[in-house]
C-alpha cells in the first residue's frame, strides 16, 4: 500500500468516529520510524468561520474559549473507535501509536484552502529542497514570514521575523510567492506577545503627563 493509500484509507476509517463526536477532520499526520506515529487532528466545524486564535486577546472566560476547540473526552472516544477500527481492518502491519488531538496554535495546513482565514499572520513553510521564488532569488529551505494572500495553488509570504517581545520585523525584500504542492510542511507561527510593563501603558503615561501640566 502507497503512502497516499494509506493516508485515505485512514482517513476513512476515521471519519465515523470523528462525525460522531460532531467534530470534522482537520488533517492527518503520519511520522515514519522504528516506531510508527498516526497523528489524528480534529476541530469544530465552526472554526473555519472564526478561528480560536481570533479570540485568544479577547476577556471572554477560558471556559467559553474551550468550547470552540474539541474536549479532551472527545478525542478520547474519537481514538478508542478509531483504534479498533484500525484493528479490525488490519492497516498497519507494524507497531504504532495513535495521537487523537486538536491542531492547536502552531496548526499545520494539510490543504491550501485551509490558509485563507490566516491572511495576516506569521506563518511557516519548509520546503523540500532549497527554493527560490525567482531564477536569481535567495534559495531557502524555510521560509517565515507574513502570510498576505493565498490563491488556489500558491500563497504570498512577506518575509519576516518575530522577536522576543513578540514584535513581528519584516526583511527588506519583495513578497515570494510559494506553490503549496512544493512545501513539505506549512504551518502557522502563532506570536506570544508580551503584556505591557505596568507604568509603560499609555494610560500610565497620560497620568504622568497630567500631573506634570498641574505642577506647572
Amino acid at each position: 500500500m502507497s503512502r497516499n493509500q494509506l493516508e485515505n484509507t485512514l482517513l476513512r476509517l476515521a471519519q465515523p468516529a470523528v462525525k460522531a463526536q460532531g467534530l470534522e477532520i482537520w488533517g492527518l499526520e503520519i511520522l515514519d520510524g522504528q516506531h510508527m506515529t498516526v497523528r489524528l487532528f480534529v476541530e469544530v466545524p465552526a472554526m473555519e468561520e472564526e478561528p480560536l486564535e481570533d479570540m485568544q486577546d479577547t476577556d471572554e472566560p477560558a471556559e467559553e474559549i474551550a468550547l470552540l476547540s474539541a474536549s479532551v473526552d472527545q478525542c478520547e472516544a474519537i481514538s478508542r473507535q478509531f483504534s479498533l477500527a484500525l484493528d479490525a481492518e488490519d492497516v498497519i502491519d507494524r507497531a504504532y501509536t495513535l495521537e487523537v488531538s486538536t491542531p492547536g496554535f502552531n496548526r499545520i495546513f494539510f490543504r491550501i484552502e485551509q490558509m485563507k482565514p490566516y491572511v495576516g499572520e506569521m506563518v511557516e513553510a519548509r520546503m523540500g529542497e532549497l527554493f527560490a521564488p525567482t531564477p536569481d532569488g535567495q534559495k531557502r529551505r524555510v521560509w517565515k514570514g507574513v502570510l498576505e494572500e493565498v490563491g488556489e495553488e500558491s500563497f504570498i509570504l512577506a518575509p519576516a521575523s518575530v522577536d522576543g517581545e513578540g514584535e513581528i520585523t519584516r526583511e527588506n525584500s519583495d513578497p515570494v510567492t510559494i506553490p503549496f504542492a512544493r512545501a513539505r510542511r506549512v504551518s502557522r507561527i502563532h506570536v506570544f506577545r508580551k503584556p505591557a510593563k505596568p507604568g509603560k501603558g499609555p494610560g500610565k503615561s497620560q497620568g504622568k503627563s497630567q500631573k506634570k501640566s498641574k505642577k506647572s
